[in-house]
């Protein structure tokens, strides 16, 4: 049991990565999985800085048994993760990523949870921010190559259309940098998904340091484990480990854990998010 968790939460960094120059070795039977590392509950690190923690790593250490290989992550930009999947550079993507039509059109999913969209203000909202409509004039954040970054798009051109200022929408690589920009003061609010902002506004700082915009929110999506297309077979035994969790109950019992049951899935279905409207 220890040597599989041990394998699970191994860490393989990028040559970019500034705690690691060079990649590291990888066996051919792990399963590489990219993602962002700074989005708590669902994956961050510990205080150690070095363990990775949250929902997707105790997903992925359940599933990896199932599998009989493990998963290990490999952490970069939210925006590079695409391209590291067309490069081969990483088997799948298990991370915050929204299963979404266009994003269909180059992966499949395996949908292992649903979120919306909230808005991260400043604690006691200083710009008294009350949802999309009332970011008119205002600066916000989001992160590079996320849905956040269309549904800005969609309320400026609406802000625009309604003879009102535009919306200016700083967009960062690592959603800690665009939600420093709240803290700071800097935007007015920051794009994010749901757990992630319920979670910070309660914990940062000791629930000092952030507020949700409350009864607003956006995008109910579904997250996928992204995989290639032309890989059929790692798709089909993701989604049967991914089930096999939720019938054993493993997978509610994790989602317990850090408070996001809400967010449940009753099943892994594939490209779940083939019917919304983005």
């Amino acid at each position: 049991m220890h040597t599989t968790r041990r394998l699970v939460l191994t860490l393989c960094f990028s040559a970019m990565s500034a705690a690691v120059a060079t990649p590291c070795a990888l066996a051919a039977n792990e399963i590489v999985a990219g993602s962002i590392t700074n989005s708590p509950p669902m994956i961050a690190y510990a205080s150690d800085g070095s363990t990775l923690q949250g929902v997707i790593v105790d997903l992925a250490a359940a599933m990896s048994q199932k599998l009989g290989k493990p998963i290990v992550f490999k952490s970069m930009p939210f925006s590079g993760l695409i391209p590291a999947m067309e490069a081969k550079r990483i088997d799948i993507t298990f991370t915050l990523m929204n299963d979404t039509p266009e994003r269909e059109k180059v992966l499949d999913f395996v949908d292992f949870f649903n979120l919306g969209t909230k808005l991260l203000v400043q604690k006691g909202n200083p710009d008294h921010v009350t949802g999309l409509r009332s970011l008119c004039g205002k600066t916000v954040s989001s992160v590079q190559g996320s849905t956040q970054v269309q549904l800005v798009e969609q309320a400026n051109t609406k802000c625009v259309a309604a003879g009102k200022p535009p919306i200016h929408n700083l967009q960062y690589a690592q959603p800690a940098d665009a939600r420093l920009q709240v803290q700071t003061g800097h935007v007015a609010a920051f794009l994010g998904n749901s757990p992630v902002m319920v979670y910070l506004a309660k914990h940062a700082g000791d629930g000092k340091i952030f507020d949700v915009v409350q009864g607003k929110e956006y995008q109910p999506v579904p997250l996928g484990i992204g995989v290639s297309k032309s890989d059929p077979k790692l798709r089909d035994a993701l989604q049967a480990a991914l089930n096999a969790i939720i019938r054993d109950g493993t997978y509610m019992k994790i989602l317990d854990k850090y408070g996001v049951q809400s967010g449940a899935v009753q099943s892994a279905s594939i490209n779940g998010g083939s019917h919304l409207a983005m």
